[in-house]
């Protein structure tokens, strides 16, 4: 695979805002208090604009893996969420202006964020180059190999929460928070950014036709998860267990599922994977049903 890697300031900026409207501590306090308000205020913006909220989000971080304008980026998300002509001046306008206030109050708070980025992605490429390509091996040997996307972005953002990220399925780009230590020793982050690249074919027709759209990116997210972890136990990154796997979805800040033990039932759902070995389509099919 080959991989493009870059700083992304706006991401940064929309990932640390987006974590914050979902209730999550930032690990730095001062860049949490200098964006709590302009999180909240694109928070109430977006629920005023009648978007899907977390549609909206995802193509707003998805698209700023390609733009840099925060109106390209509202208006490219009101395409994707609501359709073709669409969006309205208006809307446009007031929503470009709260992400435009979430990037400024980034950049006031971490004035030197590009710079940091550009000096974490050395050390992060040469433990890719070291061990990833191996991974995502084992990933395709133990899913299908169509897929292992040939080339893709690595958008680096700043460590807010010490191991976000996003697969953004439709740009062929990940998020990937720039952690140079592996914060869960039995976690690699070799390992969570082979993870995240792993599920960029996920939404190809052929895998995606019966899996819902709405949940398609947290059902991708779920089943690569026992996929790398068992791929990384095959070359000695870590273990392969059910306490693994919930110690990824906690690490990893995977969602919580309302009355789901997720770690036995992706573990479930992983072991009748491996002893039936259907196709991948309906191995995922079948993981969306169980996730609901």
């Amino acid at each position: 695979m080959r991989l493009t890697w870059k700083p992304g300031i706006l991401n940064s900026a929309l990932h640390a805002a987006g974590a914050i409207a979902r209730g999550r501590t930032l690990v730095d306090p001062v860049l949490q208090a200098a964006l709590a308000e302009p999180a909240e205020a694109l928070q109430q913006e977006i629920v005023a604009s009648g978007v899907p909220a977390g549609a909206f989000r995802r193509a707003l971080t998805g698209f700023a893996t390609q733009f840099d304008a925060p109106r390209q980026l509202v208006e490219r998300a009101l395409v994707k969420v609501e359709g073709g002509g669409a969006k309205g001046d208006l809307k446009v306008a007031k929503l470009t202006a709260v992400v435009t206030a979430v990037v400024q109050a980034f950049q006031k708070c971490a004035p030197n964020a590009a710079d940091d980025l550009r000096l974490r992605e050395r050390p992060l490429r040469e433990q890719w180059e070291a061990r990833g390509n191996g991974l995502l091996r084992q990933i395709a040997l133990l899913t299908d190999e169509r897929l292992i996307v040939s080339e893709a972005t690595v958008v680096l953002v700043q460590p807010v929460l010490g191991g976000g990220g996003e697969a953004h399925l439709q740009q062929n780009a990940v998020s990937f928070e720039a952690v140079l230590t592996n914060a869960v020793p039995q976690l690699p982050e070799v390992v969570r950014l082979a993870w995240l690249l792993a599920q960029l074919q996920c939404d190809l027709p052929m895998f995606s036709d019966h899996v819902n759209a709405q949940r398609l990116p947290h059902v991708a997210a779920f089943a690569l998860l026992p996929a790398v972890l068992q791929a990384a136990a095959e070359v000695e990154l870590g273990p392969f267990s059910v306490e693994q796997i919930g110690r990824a979805i906690e690490a990893w800040q995977l969602p919580k599922l309302a009355d789901l033990d997720l770690p036995n039932v992706v573990h479930d759902w992983w072991q009748t994977y491996l002893v039936d070995r259907p196709s991948w389509p309906v191995a995922l099919t079948a993981l969306d049903r169980m996730l609901g």
